[in-house]
């Protein structure tokens, strides 16, 4: 098990795809780079936003964060100011009732 501390976010980096279909996609690096994504594993006590919660994904620039490996299993430690979006696999909307 793993803790984020302070103002830190772990999470799980999503690959990024070699090919998609015949075609080879490059890796791009700094400002052409396409943006990274990941799965939140911990959230430090330091951040205050209640949206960001474990299980959710999130969007991040590639300068950020630092990698390392636990048991086997890579993971990414980013600050909460790295992340530029969330993604909410549900969008709940109110129901009118008629």
């Amino acid at each position: 098990m793993i803790k984020a501390i302070k103002n830190r976010i772990l999470l799980k980096k999503d690959e990024q795809p070699d090919k998609i279909g015949l075609i080879y996609v490059p890796k791009l690096e700094g400002q052409h780079a396409p943006p990274y994504s990941g799965i939140i594993l911990s959230v430090g006590p330091d951040i205050e936003d209640p949206d960001y919660e474990e299980g959710l994904r999130v969007i991040f620039h590639d300068l950020a964060g630092t990698e390392f490996e636990v048991n086997g299993e890579k993971i990414f430690s980013i600050r909460d100011t790295d992340v530029t979006a969330i993604i909410f696999d549900k969008i709940s909307k109110p129901t009118e009732t008629k």
